[in-house]
């Protein structure tokens, strides 16, 4: 590592990985000038992803911090258990099935040392673009530029308009973190997702991919739609309620944005022409002008549909 620069420790879970977590450690250790620690924690994979990670911290000694759950604890638990595993400054986050952007890491150091931001004293979160790929080569680019309005970050986050994917932030903030996983599967994900924008004080941008999405690959294509789809249905509830335990209150329009969320995900699945002209109904009721077409994810539907269409060349759309 480069001696005076920012500390960054990169924090991984892992689970039956043992070929895609290959990609996800040589993105980073093409960048190992930049990074401080790797810290990947295995949720008693039953493959060879244990046996892998090791061969690793022998190449790279030093490098390299490994923890390994005698029996599985799920993703959001494993996820939890991340949390005190960084000994850095600045925290970044990336899945054993997922790919980070090249140079990211030198020019967050770069964008740090150009503003002199204090990113030891204060709790800061610089969010960059990231790009999501799927296996017939369709592939968007969501820009995460709304967080430079002045805008509440915890509202930008529940409307999609940001993302925690391509962000480096205080290890001081996830120092704030509360675990709420309590053995539940997806119905977690917003609930721990929410704390970066909740528990960060100053929010930064950078136009540039850090994080690179793999979708429908990994674990997670084998969930069944039926589980995945009702489970989708707890998410909302269960993160509103701990942030309101935390004392966050949420505009009220956010609810019209669920409602057609929700009806969204239902055609989706189902293929319903009525929840599909109630999710239109419902999603120009929720726009939000501040964010703009944003706000009702506009791009995202039309690159949901235009992938269901027959298409000869991949579909690239930027978000």
């Amino acid at each position: 590592m480069i001696e005076g620069i920012p500390k960054i420790s990169v924090l991984i879970v892992a689970y039956k990985q043992e070929e895609l977590i290959k990609r996800a450690l040589a993105s980073l250790l093409a960048q190992k000038d930049y990074i401080y620690e790797i810290c990947v924690s295995d949720d008693c994979s039953p493959d060879k992803t244990w046996e892998v990670l090791q061969e690793y911290d022998r190449s790279y000694p030093g490098l390299f911090k490994l923890q390994r759950h005698p029996q599985n604890v799920g993703i959001f638990e494993n996820i939890e258990s991340t949390w005190s595993m960084p000994t850095g400054d600045l925290v970044y986050r990336l899945a054993g099935d997922d790919e980070c952007g090249e140079d990211w890491f030198k020019t967050v150091v770069e964008y740090i040392q150009n503003n002199h931001l204090d990113y030891k004293n204060e709790r800061i979160c610089i969010y960059g673009d990231f790009k999501a790929i799927y296996p017939n080569g369709d592939c968007f680019i969501c820009r995460n530029n709304q967080v430079l309005k002045d805008i509440d970050k915890v509202y930008l986050t529940l409307r999609n308009a940001i993302s925690n994917r391509s962000t480096c932030f205080s290890v001081n903030t996830m120092k704030m973190y509360k675990k709420v996983s309590q053995g539940k599967s997806h119905i977690a994900e917003t609930a721990i997702d929410i704390q970066l924008s909740l528990f960060s004080q100053k929010y930064y941008y950078i136009p540039k991919v850090g994080n690179i999405y793999y979708a429908n690959v990994g674990v997670s294509k084998s969930t069944s739609s039926d589980t995945y789809f009702a489970e989708r249905q707890e998410i909302t509830p269960y993160a509103l309620k701990f942030l309101k335990d935390q004392g966050k209150e949420v505009d009220p329009r956010y609810s019209v944005f669920v409602a057609a969320n929700n009806a969204e995900k239902a055609y989706l699945h189902r293929h319903s022409i009525k929840n599909l002209f109630k999710a239109i109904t419902l999603k120009l009721r929720s726009y939000d002008r501040r964010i703009g077409l944003k706000s009702i994810g506009f791009k995202q539907t039309i690159f949901a549909l235009r992938r269901r269409l027959p298409h000869k060349r991949p579909i690239v759309m930027h978000i």
